[in-house]
């Protein structure tokens, strides 16, 4: 690390010595000629911004060419003087953030004296950069009805964009940018990292009210961009200006203005037992902002030189949403599992035996009734505490239990306050600095669904607060009119507490189970909490407190020279998390299985059994029980240069030639206390091979050949098209894991079931579990305790992965129809190699011991025996397995600001094709050894897009073609707006799973569980008809049926692939209208409408994709549509009163 920071220090100090233009800026250039066309050197240029008067030099090089960078977004006065010629003046040159603008100029003969004005009209065609994407100002995305004000919200109105699923734009987690993962995306707040140092998809939230203008770019990235393998974001917030200017809303909504859900059986004003007077709903999202001077009375006059904005917004949401769920019946409770006759057996585990021929036999419950005084005491105390909420809707039954038997009332508490503050300060013309800081602070009331008593609810019960702030320090230097050096500082910090109310109320001893801690309530199960496998909820999730902070440097430096623009800079990232959690110290008791009726070799019978009446009799199959013996700590730095020369060829053509060079240290903790698994190591526990270890260094190899070209033309042959191309490398941070990993042993783990192939209970959870014990080395680790290995896992971070990388190329043509209006056609492709997946290897192939029936049979009853790795369960290697291709044409349409109206529009058809879509993931139906069959649509794939946004002042009042008076008149019918955002795209792909099959099959470990199919799956003819019972699962239409499946035969995998099937489609509209009263020449209040989803095209979520022959009418249900912050959304109204100056 010393020789790094060594290496840091010294490519700060040579770049400080040179030059370049920081992300988030503008830059101007062009050419000076005199009227015979020859080019002009010596000129000097003055540009001036309007709002702050901050003056910007430059002089013409004797190739005529001027080049002023570093420029905020906004509008410009720019002058050109040359003795022997007329001054030029050119007024209202508008800059949009990553603008490399050309205004060129022709001097005229003449006494300096005399001046040339002239007013600008800024082209739209872009002919210096072979990088697109599209610009939005943020006072457009403010008037836009975009709910709740996400800056990531752009992210929709641009070409090259997928979702996977309805995407919430309070992150990133949904998108996905030219086919790649959603964690490559890069936002870049005025000029630093903007991502959480995790995943990548949290991010800082800067205040649409506070923003300038956003940058996407989705196709060849210049080279000083990096971390953006998917994208960019650049975000630029405002700065203030000589005049004071402020605004305050108020924004929001009540119960009346928002429509029910299409799940939702009662309006929201029709009284319930719970709510007499209604469901409640209140929604409210006051915002404001000021900016202007820094002026300090008698003491210091900052106009000219020092400014401030503030922007603040609160987020305030109280509301009831109702939704259906599942609860135990009192049947249920009293032991009655006989569900009118579709119950599955019920057999009683005391009953477990082995028989003289070695077969397994268990009695069943007659009548599939289990008498009360059969419950164990633990489960007669959770049945007093009854921790559930009461059945209230009459729901239907299949053969595991009730469906859709409870309507509840789901209370949201959400409170967010957002702040951003902005400082610059102009010391000379040739330096400024600036300051900038965004904070995100969110409540994390959680939203109880099923459970009363919130102890008992480890999903909705807890209290997650989540804290994020984003500050960034600049400072530009212009040493000269060819040499500019920018410096950025960046310090992002985000922070997660999990408060638990179980938390140290001794449930053991409530409950009466011995022999475990106090610190929290026992879990009792795992899965939705709506089934019987986790008990209808009763799981619980220990205290936690996570930070993670990223620190960012970087200095750009951009030099002139004849007819090339080189730039060069240096950056560092240091990525750190600090993580504790309590998790399982008071175990984790599983049931399931214990019911079921056995096969011979002691294998659970299908279609048997009910894990809640496990848990009745407090039979247990497994208990678990950790402690963390130390915290998670681990530590990532990132070291990049790169070079970047802007080659004017010629008038027409402009070439970006760049490199970039990455190098990211390999995985390592604070103090070294990290794991990694060694499949040639010897385990200290059993003498075999394969091991976990814990390495005193990284944990791989440092990859030192990442080189990043980035190639692009702009050509501009005629004045009225533009030709773009280009392609580019870009690596992708591997960062941390997204879940603790490489963390083996760290969390001392203690396990308790019987020896493998071995079906009796453990014991009662009643009479408790052995004495918990954990045998803690002198170096701070504790190896596994228990004599079922299938319990113990392990991470393996392969030592020869490297950074993956993703090729971008693209080529596209503009053409100006007409002045204001662009119309641009694009291609743009990528592949991504070397993807991290992360899968499992402790497993054998899904056809092992095909040929053997015999062998087959044994494998069948002791798996874990046949693991490569017999002494560990689940072994998960990290490693770059990865592969994704894109391939997209976009028409598009773009009209500037001219006659009231500006809007933008495009059709793109698209595929995105990958293995899987995460770091996180890999599995497929036949595991690792054959990994190339999950090969196939993305799961966030969405093959055709249409988004049109339009802003349009209608043509009414003063000035306007209708109505064009003053008074009354105007004050009644003019300053009316009109926003309009459209979206229609196809649906996500579906992938499908079976359960209740009959037949055996190997764990799930060897292969994901996929079915055969008959007919291809599709959705059906006039599939939006749901049927008259929509509130009943079971009795609703399907939009898939059932019958384009059947059960695969025994020990063999489904030919069902991955992401087969497109799903339902979105169609949304958002609509905004706006109504402005002027008071005098500086106040103005509005009014505004918006409505979100006004044509209620309702959309729906993933339907049900599980094949269950034995309850068929569970498949292929919609169950939910997206709520009021996901895209796609219930219709829904607000209402804003503002005031500005």
């Amino acid at each position: 690390m010393r020789r790094w920071l060594a290496l840091s220090v010294l490519a700060l100090g040579l770049s400080s010595s040179l030059v370049l233009a920081q992300i988030g800026t503008a830059t101007l250039t062009g050419r000076v000629t005199d009227p015979s066309g020859a080019v002009v050197p010596g000129v000097s240029i003055a540009v001036v911004q309007n709002g702050t008067n901050f003056e910007f030099t430059a002089l013409t090089n004797a190739e005529g060419i001027y080049r002023v960078q570093s420029l905020q977004p906004g509008t410009y006065r720019i002058s050109f003087e040359m003795p022997g010629f007329k001054r030029v003046v050119r007024e209202g040159v508008e800059l949009r953030v990553g603008d490399t603008l050309p205004v060129d100029v022709v001097l005229q003969i003449g006494a300096a004296s005399d001046t040339i004005e002239i007013t600008a009209h800024s082209q739209m065609l872009e002919t210096e950069t072979s990088a697109t994407g599209a610009v939005q100002a943020g006072e457009f995305l403010y008037k836009m009805p975009l709910y709740q004000r996400y800056v990531n919200s752009t992210l929709h109105l641009v070409p090259g964009m997928q979702a996977g699923g309805y995407a919430y734009g309070g992150d990133l987690g949904a998108y996905h940018v030219a086919g790649q993962r959603s964690g490559a995306i890069g936002l870049f707040e005025d000029g630093v990292v903007g991502n959480d140092p995790g995943a990548g998809t949290a991010t800082v939230k800067p205040l649409q009210n506070s923003v300038a203008e956003v940058k996407v770019l989705t196709t060849t990235l210049p080279a000083e961009y990096g971390h953006a393998a998917g994208g960019v974001l650049a975000v630029v917030k405002k700065t203030g200006t000589n005049e004071l200017h402020g605004m305050a809303s108020a924004y929001g909504r009540t119960r009346r203005m928002q429509h029910r859900l299409f799940f939702d059986k009662d309006r929201t004003t029709k009284p319930t037992p719970t709510a007499p007077k209604g469901l409640p709903s209140f929604f409210m999202l006051p915002d404001g902002n000021l900016g202007g001077p820094v002026v300090i009375p008698k003491i210091y006059n900052g106009r000219n030189k020092t400014f401030f904005f503030v922007g603040y917004q609160r987020l305030i949401e109280k509301k009831i949403a109702q939704a259906f769920g599942t609860l135990p019946t009192p049947e249920m409770k009293s032991g009655d599992f006989s569900f009118g006759g579709l119950g599955n057996p019920i057999y009683d585990p005391a009953t477990t035996r082995q028989l003289p021929d070695g077969t397994w036999v268990r009695d069943r419950f007659p009548g599939n009734r289990i008498p009360e005084s059969r419950f164990d005491p633990v489960a007669r105390k959770i049945l007093q505490i009854d921790p559930w909420l009461a059945p209230n809707y009459p729901g239907t039954f299949n053969a595991n239990g009730p469906v859709g038997n409870l309507l509840y009332d789901e209370f949201a508490r959400t409170f967010f306050d957002d702040w951003n503050v902005r400082v610059d300060h102009q010391f000379t013309p040739g330096l400024r600095l600036f300051w900038s800081f965004t904070g995100n602070w969110q409540s994390g009331y959680g939203r109880p669904t099923n459970i009363r008593i919130t102890d008992f609810d480890a999903n909705n019960g807890n209290y997650t607060p989540n804290n994020l702030a984003n500050h960034s320090l600049g400072m530009t230097w212009v040493a000269s009119p060819t040499l500019v050096n920018d410096i950025r500082i960046g310090y992002l910090r985000r922070r997660l507490d999990r408060v638990v109310p179980s938390y140290q109320k001794n449930y053991g001893q409530t409950l009466g189970i011995p022999n475990i801690s106090g610190e929290l309530l026992p879990a009792f199960g795992t899965g939705d909490q709506f089934s019987p496998e986790s008990i209808y909820g009763l799981s619980v999730s220990g205290p936690s407190l996570t930070i993670g902070e990223t620190l960012s440097l970087r200095d750009d430096v951009t030099r002139m020279r004849g007819k090339h623009a080189f730039k060069m800079g240096y950056e560092v990232l240091n990525h750190r998390f600090n993580s504790t959690l309590t998790n399982r110290p008071s175990g984790d008791f599983r049931f399931d299985g214990m019911t079921a009726g056995l096969q011979p070799d002691g294998n659970v019978l299908p279609r048997t059994g009910n894990t809640f009446a496990g848990f009745l009799l407090g039979y247990v199959r497994q208990a678990t029980f950790d402690r963390e013996l130390t915290s998670w700590l681990p530590r990532s730095w990132i070291h990049s240069f790169y070079f970047q020369d802007d080659w004017k060829v010629a008038s027409t053509l402009t070439l970006n030639l760049g490199i970039r060079y990455m190098t990211e240290g390999p995985f390592s903790t604070k103090n070294g206390r990290m794991s990694n698994f060694d499949p040639e190591a010897t385990d200290g526990l059993t003498g075999r091979r394969g091991a976990i270890v814990h390495p005193a260094s990284g944990l791989n190899r440092r990859d030192t050949n990442n080189f990043q070209p980035r190639v692009g033309a702009a050509w501009h042959p005629l004045e009225k098209w533009v030709f773009r191309c280009g392609f580019a490398i870009n690596t992708v941070d591997v960062k941390f894991p997204q879940t603790r990993g490489q963390f083996e042993e760290y969390v001392a783990v203690a396990d308790q079931q019987p020896s493998p192939g071995d079906p009796r209970p453990l014991y009662r959870i009643s009479e408790g579990p052995d004495p918990v014990t954990y045998n803690v080395r002198p170096d701070g680790t504790a190896p596994f305790v228990g004599r079922n290995f299938s319990a113990r896992g392990s991470e393996w971070w392969d030592p020869n992965l490297h950074n993956p990388y993703v090729m971008n190329w693209h080529g596209s043509v503009q053409y100006e129809l007409r002045p204001n209006y662009v119309l641009e056609l694009s291609y743009q492709g990528s592949a991504g190699a070397g993807l991290v997946e992360r899968w499992q290897v402790n497993t054998f192939p899904i056809d092992f011991a095909a040929g053997n029936p015999a062998l087959r049979a044994e494998v069948f009853r002791t798996p874990q025996n046949f693991r490569p790795y017999s002494h560990f369960g689940d072994v998960w290697l990290r490693g770059n397995f990865g592969h994704s291709t894109f391939h997209s044409g976009t028409a598009k349409l773009e009209k500037r600001y001219s006659r009231g109206l500006t809007f933008t529009t495009f059709y793109t058809y698209s595929k995105a094709i990958d293995s899987q879509d995460g770091d996180n993931a890999g599995s497929g139906r036949a595991s690792i050894y054959n990994r190339a069959i999950e090969k196939g649509r993305a799961g966030f794939d969405r093959n055709h897009r249409w988004v049109g946004a339009a802003l349009y002042e209608l043509p009414m009042g003063k000035g306007k073609r209708f109505f064009n008076q003053g008074g009354a008149v105007n004050q009644l019918l003019g300053g009316f707006e009109l926003a309009w955002i459209q979206t229609f795209e196809t649906g996500n792909p579906l992938t499908f799973g079976f359960t209740n099959s009959p037949f055996n099959y190997y764990p799930a470990f060897a292969g994901d569980r996929r079915p055969d199919i008959v007919s291809w799956p599709h959705l059906r003819d006039n599939w939006y008809d749901l049927g008259p019972d929509r509130f009943n699962q079971q009795n609703s239409n399907p939009v898939v049926l059932i019958d384009h499946f059947a059960y695969p035969a025994a020990f063999t995998p489904g030919n069902a692939g991955r992401n087969i099937t497109t799903g339902t489609p979105l169609r949304w509209t958002q609509i905004s209208l706006h109504k402005n009263v002027y008071i005098g020449e500086r106040w103005r209040v509005q009014l505004r409408w918006d409505f979100q989803n006004a044509f209620k095209t309702y959309n729906f979520n993933t339907p049900t994709t599980t094949v269950d022959l034995q309850n068929p009418r569970t498949f292929g249900k919609v169950t939910s549509d997206p709520r009021t912050a996901s895209f796609g959304g219930q219709p829904l109204m607000n209402l804003t009163l503002q005031l500005s100056f």
